[in-house]
């Protein structure tokens, strides 16, 4: 195999969680990702319980006559082997077998259902899950941007149901991270109280008027869908697909961009909606056509899909390369003003040894993956639900209907 070119590359720094820089990766031209391990079995479907099997049968005991004359029978039978056996010649003494040329060494070859694991290295467990999740899943996917945003899979079907997450992301860990936690707190904050949100609200109320109070949670059955598509009324977006940072690593002044994190390998854009929680509803006394509605509270969620689509006109998105060790990124030097592309060393690497398992790395895109679904007719896309935070609001906001 051949690597004589050498490149700079970028690994994550744990401690600094920042790229750093290091040198001496070099080109390995003679292999490839490899998508051939056999995907992981489908949920088995419900058997029905087996019948409780009946007792064995007792046998009579045997006759003590019988008994002795079977087992003279046993010793004489004994007696003729063991004869047989002295009566044997001795067989010829074997010559060793010339000693065969030693396995020529090899790459071990890495699947891309490693990467996974590989994400765990990198502490990214809740990335890791997810991705499992697609890997088992069933084929399912949207032909078109537009069925993706209606959640319209290959059959022209809604997406069946379990192709709904909604145990694995939860609330509390999004807002661990200080991107998610300032865009949450505007949502809340201040978004919400906008005009386009009023008018929103105004609308999904006004069919409520006659009500006294109103509670989402029971009207939609504590279904995080049917809680969506009624009762959503403002949303903020939190940027940052794992394409998109390794985008701008590329770009930018990488010892000071930040890298990827769990919350880039789980969600990587996506959305946290508001939608409404409770609400009080009266009557003015001074005009009975009025009811005035007070909303006290609101749900906060995550929603996303977990795909790996790309935009219809683009190149597949660049993920990095991968081994079983992690990530690192190979940026090229030389770039065009020009060029609408980022380019980037699109071999496979060698940080050391190449036949030592994880010293390869290889470019993974998003086009890795929908090639391995459809050679293995399985990866189902799927959305994700957070589970619901409830905010009470003080002062509530209150619209007249």
């Amino acid at each position: 195999m051949k690597h004589d070119d050498e490149f700079a590359y970028f690994k994550i720094n744990k401690l600094l969680w920042r790229w750093k820089k290091q040198d001496g990766a070099r080109a390995v031209h003679e292999v490839s990702l490899s998508t051939d391990s056999a995907p992981p079995p489908l949920p088995p479907a419900p058997v029905a319980a087996a019948k409780s099997a009946p007792s064995p049968l007792k046998l009579p005991k045997p006759d003590p006559t019988v008994k002795m004359i079977d087992d003279l029978l046993k010793v004489a039978h004994s007696v003729s082997r063991f004869r047989e056996w002295l009566d044997t010649p001795a067989p010829p003494k074997l010559t060793k077998p010339a000693k065969s040329p030693a396995p020529k060494k090899t790459v071990p070859p890495f699947d891309i259902q490693e990467i996974p694991n590989a994400l765990r290295k990198e502490m990214m467990p809740i990335g890791a899950k997810l991705m499992e999740r697609w890997f088992a899943g069933r084929l399912n996917y949207s032909p078109s941007p537009s069925d993706e945003f209606n959640e319209i899979n290959q059959h022209g079907k809604p997406y069946p149901p379990d192709m709904y997450d909604t145990t694995t992301v939860k609330m509390d860990w999004v807002l661990k991270f200080p991107r998610a936690r300032h865009k949450y707190d505007y949502l809340v904050n201040d978004a919400i109280r906008s005009p386009a949100a009023l008018r929103v609200l105004h609308k999904k109320l006004h069919f409520y008027k006659h009500r006294s109070e109103l509670s989402t949670r029971d009207i939609s059955r504590d279904d995080p869908q049917r809680l969506h598509r009624f009762f959503q009324f403002q949303h903020v977006e939190v940027d940052g697909t794992f394409a998109e940072k390794i985008k701008l690593q590329l770009m930018a002044d990488v010892a000071r961009t930040g890298v990827p994190d769990d919350l880039t390998a789980a969600l990587g854009s996506f959305v946290i909606y508001a939608a409404v929680g409770h609400v009080r509803l009266s009557r003015d006394p001074l005009d009975t056509q009025r009811t005035t509605a007070e909303v006290t509270g609101v749900w906060t969620y995550v929603k996303d899909n977990f795909t790996f689509t790309d935009e219809p006109t683009e190149r597949s998105q660049y993920l990095g390369h991968w081994s079983g060790n992690g990530v690192i990124v190979m940026p090229l030097d030389g770039v065009g003003a020009a060029s609408p592309y980022i380019p980037y060393v699109e071999s496979p690497v060698t940080l050391g040894d190449p036949v030592i398992k994880g010293q390869v790395y290889y470019p993974i895109h998003n086009s890795d993956f929908r090639r391995w679904a459809a050679k293995h007719q399985r990866g189902g896309d799927f959305i994700i639900y957070s589970d619901r935070r409830f905010v009470p609001l003080f002062p509530p906001i209150v619209l007249y209907l």
